[in-house]
């Protein structure tokens, strides 16, 4: 006897309201354990797996990769109904034997050993035996389990003639191959993650000529046409080191016209939709402006010594047994933490009465005791800033590794909604794009932004040992700070941009505040 449970969307974090499918992790009749990752879903915030509360079969999926589903919305169906003997329906009760496998092949699940005690089955409620289920959060090996399974499946499929399972691609990609009359099952496996399609075979099929079949007097056989390059995703994050980058996907061109980039898959001509991280960008840059009176300072300095030292100290890391990198942008997080401690109103916020601003009552500035210090990332789905919790309370190394942290996960598209919200100061390495000069937008509700240009070879104006003024050839990098009006004056943001200049120029003087 069925036993349906559903399994709605739950919030993600932070109130989100709702989230995009971007992948499924399961087809209709797939069996989950507890906590098992249904799906791959995009929110305002982050790209999650999330995880299923209950154990069984699945036999009903709501919505198509692509589709927007609001939170409290189901999302799939789950069986979790026992056999008569005890057995749920996930674990083999009513589950077909190995020749009544639907894909024609033997099951992939090992078999039972002979007068062994019987495992007790999870449904999903006995919550206090069983793992807590992870909501937001799904476990890379389970993921890793069920792909392995569709792996196998696909390889019966292919031995037994039964029809293959879907292909993976992206929704963009799937709609571009239906414009373009290509079909997606004769491109599978794909050269992309774990097999997916890319754009560029997608165009690189539909731009092939058709194979015509050899002339009697030909016997060469003909040759193979190229591989394409799937563009990769790999976030710049500030002062991390994301290695090689990949060779960018060349679009589709017209007859004649010579093939440029399309910078992450982009062409001219496409529509998107504002959704998923892309919205709360805007939602956030248009706060930003409308509600933040911002000004700005900047300062240049000369980072030679600030430069010289993260090879020194990147040495010591890695012979005290830490495999990190000191870079330049640590040691500048480090320098902001020491002048956000000397100048707290640039980390702070106003705080509005519940009832919105009164005659009597404008609200209050909040200067936070904490530092949560934001690092702006780009990645493929947009820009995204985790930060650095208890900044103030880590030492260069440990904020080098929490950065080679979250760039990872920024990388991976695994970095949670706590890591994305809650920060109380920013920073943006711009210079990474070999950017000099930025305008940072304050990343609301925060009281300020500190932005950073790319370090270069520049001539400078030094004092020689006879005490003259000279030119020499130094590394100097700019900083810039947007800062909120109405929380901080001109003469403190002067100040702290000054401070932190001062202390990248003299690095050893972050010891005085170890």
């Amino acid at each position: 006897m069925s036993d349906i449970r559903d399994f709605a969307l739950p919030d993600l974090g932070e109130g989100l309201e709702d989230g995009e499918i971007v992948r499924w992790h399961v087809e209709v009749g797939d069996v989950v354990s507890l906590n098992d990752p249904v799906a791959e879903v995009e929110t305002a915030k982050a790209v999650v797996d999330v995880p299923c509360p209950f154990a069984g079969r699945v036999v009903e999926r709501l919505g198509e990769e692509g589709d927007t589903v609001p939170v409290g919305a189901v999302l799939v169906r789950i069986d979790v109904a026992e056999q008569p003997d005890g057995s749920p329906a996930g674990d083999g009760g009513d589950a077909p034997s190995d020749a009544e496998q639907p894909d024609g092949g033997p099951s992939d699940e090992p078999a039972p050993v002979e007068g062994a005690p019987a495992a007790r089955a999870s449904t999903g409620l006995d919550a206090d035996d069983e793992p807590q289920p992870l909501v937001g959060y799904g476990q890379s090996a389970a993921r890793s389990r069920r792909r392995r399974r569709r792996a196998a499946d696909t390889a019966a499929d292919a031995a037994t003639g039964a029809p293959p399972a879907k292909p993976l691609a992206k929704p963009p990609v799937r709609k571009l191959a239906q414009e373009l009359g290509v079909d997606l099952a004769a491109l599978a496996p794909g050269s992309g993650p774990e097999g997916s399609i890319t754009r560029a075979e997608v165009e690189a099929a539909a731009a092939a000529p058709a194979a015509a079949p050899p002339g009697p007097a030909s016997g060469a056989e003909p040759v193979p046409a190229a591989e394409p390059v799937p563009a990769a995703a790999a976030p710049a994050v500030s002062g991390v080191d994301d290695g090689p980058r990949p060779q960018p996907e060349l679009f589709a061109v017209a007859a004649g016209e010579k093939p440029v980039p399309g910078f992450r898959g982009r062409r001219p001509g496409e529509v998107e939709q504002i959704r998923g991280i892309r919205r709360r960008i805007v939602e956030k840059m248009e706060q930003s402006r409308r509600e933040i009176p911002a000004a700005s300072c900047s300062r240049d300095a000369d980072l030679t010594e600030l430069w010289s030292l993260r090879h020194t100290l990147t040495q010591q890391a890695r012979d005290a047994g830490f495999d990190v990198s000191i870079t330049p942008f640590a040691l500048i997080l480090r320098a902001t933490v020491v002048a956000l401690r000397r100048f707290p109103t640039l980390n702070a916020a106003i705080t509005r009465p519940a009832g919105g601003q009164e005659a009597d009552g404008a609200g209050s500035i909040e200067l936070f005791e904490h530092v949560h210090l934001g690092v702006a990332a780009d990645t493929d789905r947009g820009l995204v800033v985790p930060n650095i919790k208890d900044a103030h309370t880590r030492s260069t190394l440990g904020l080098a590794l929490e950065l080679t942290r979250l760039a990872e996960a920024a990388r991976t598209g695994t970095l949670t909604p706590r890591e994305l919200t809650g920060g109380t100061f920013t920073v943006n390495n711009y210079g990474a794009f070999g950017n000099d000069d930025g305008d940072p937008i304050i990343n609301h509700p925060e009281g300020a932004i500190l932005g950073i240009g790319a370090i270069r070879e520049r001539p400078w104006v030094v004092t020689g040992e006879d005490g003259a003024s000279e030119l020499a050839i130094r590394r100097v990098g700019r900083f810039t700070l947007a800062f909120d009006h109405r929380i901080c004056d001109g003469g403190e943001a002067g100040r702290f941009v000054t401070e932190v200049a001062t202390l990248c120029e003299q690095p050893g003087r972050l010891l005085l505040h170890l």
